[in-house]
C-alpha cells in the first residue's frame, strides 16, 4: 500500500519534473507525507551490481509471542484480578509490524488513558483489547483442585498469548500507591470478597483477623512490584544484559502464582522463562 501511494507521488513529481534525485538538495517529498500521515514502508527495493531490484524488510513480525499465565492454588478461593498489557507507539518502525501487533490482539487507544497515577497512556499506543479501560483483561480463576489421597492438589491455570508487549500491569483497582488493591479471593458461590476469621482468645474477646487465606491483596502483596519509587507492573528489557526481578525477554512464559499464605509477605509471585525451564524472579 506505501509503495502504491510512493508511485503516486512520483507520478506526480514526474509531471512536474520528475522525482528528485539523492544529490537533490530539496525535502524527499514521501517522507514529508510520512511524517505528516503516519505512514511506513514496509518494504524497500535494492539493487547491487547490475542484477535486478530484490525486495528486503518485507512482512516484519513484532517480536516473538509472550505467554502470560496465571496459577490459582487456593483451595476454596477463587481469583478476581485483570491485566493490562501495551506497546507504545515508538517502539514500532513499519507497517508490518503494525499489522502483526493488530493480528495478535492489540488495538489503538483513540484518547490517553490514565491507569491510577502509575501510568498515562497516550493517544494511539497499542494496547492488548480487552473490555475494561485502556484495554484491561478481566482474569477470573477458580480454585485449585482439592487434593485426593495419594495426589497433591493442583492448581488452576488460564493462559494467554500475546505479541511481547513493551509493559505488563496486573490489577485489580487503579493503582495510586502500594496500597491498591492487585488481585482478591471470592467466594465461588456467591462471588463475594472472602471474609477474614477472626481469631478468639480464650475466655472470650478478639486477638486478630486471619488474613492468610482471605480478602484484597495489594500491589505490594505481589513479589516483583516495585514500590519505591512507585511502579508496579514488568517491563520488556530491549537492551539485554542481566534481568531485574520485574523485567522479561521477548517471548518468555511468565506465570503470576496467586497463593493462600504467604511467601515472605507476597500472596502472588512471579517467575519468568521457557514453557520448559522456568527461572525464579527474585524481589
Amino acid at each position: 500500500m506505501w509503495l502504491v501511494r510512493l508511485v503516486a507521488i512520483c507520478g506526480f513529481l514526474t509531471a512536474c519534473g520528475g522525482c528528485p534525485t539523492s544529490t537533490s538538495t530539496e525535502r524527499n517529498p514521501f517522507l514529508t507525507y510520512v511524517e505528516t500521515y503516519g505512514a511506513a514502508l514496509s518494504a524497500t527495493t535494492s539493487t547491487t551490481g547490475g542484477g535486478a531490484p530484490s525486495v528486503v524488510g518485507a512482512a516484519q513480525a513484532f517480536r516473538r509471542p509472550l505467554t502470560l499465565t496465571f496459577v490459582n492454588t487456593h483451595p476454596s478461593g477463587v481469583v478476581d484480578t485483570s491485566f493490562i498489557a501495551w506497546v507504545e507507539i515508538s517502539s514500532l518502525r513499519t507497517a508490518d509490524q503494525q499489522d502483526s501487533l493488530l493480528a495478535g490482539g492489540y488495538t489503538q487507544l483513540t484518547h490517553s488513558v490514565d491507569i491510577g497515577t502509575a501510568y498515562t497512556l497516550s493517544l494511539g499506543t497499542f494496547v492488548f483489547n480487552g473490555p475494561g479501560t485502556a484495554g484491561a483483561t478481566p482474569v477470573t480463576i477458580r480454585p485449585a483442585t482439592a487434593a485426593t489421597s495419594g495426589t497433591q492438589a493442583t492448581g488452576t491455570t488460564v493462559s494467554f498469548t500475546l505479541p511481547t508487549p513493551d509493559k505488563i500491569l496486573v490489577y485489580s483497582q487503579p493503582p495510586v500507591s502500594c496500597d491498591s488493591v492487585a488481585f482478591a479471593f471470592s467466594d465461588p458461590l456467591t462471588g463475594e470478597v472472602l471474609r477474614c476469621t477472626t481469631l478468639g482468645l480464650e475466655g472470650g474477646g478478639e486477638q486478630f483477623a486471619d488474613f492468610s487465606a482471605c480478602g484484597y491483596k495489594t500491589l505490594a502483596q505481589v513479589d516483583v512490584y516495585q514500590c519505591d519509587p512507585f511502579q508496579p507492573g514488568l517491563f520488556f528489557n530491549s537492551a539485554g544484559g542481566q534481568f531485574k526481578a520485574n523485567e522479561y525477554d521477548e517471548g518468555d512464559t511468565i506465570t503470576f502464582t496467586f497463593l493462600p499464605a504467604a511467601t515472605q509477605g507476597a500472596f502472588a509471585t512471579v517467575t519468568r522463562g521457557t514453557a520448559a525451564t522456568q527461572t525464579a524472579s527474585s524481589p
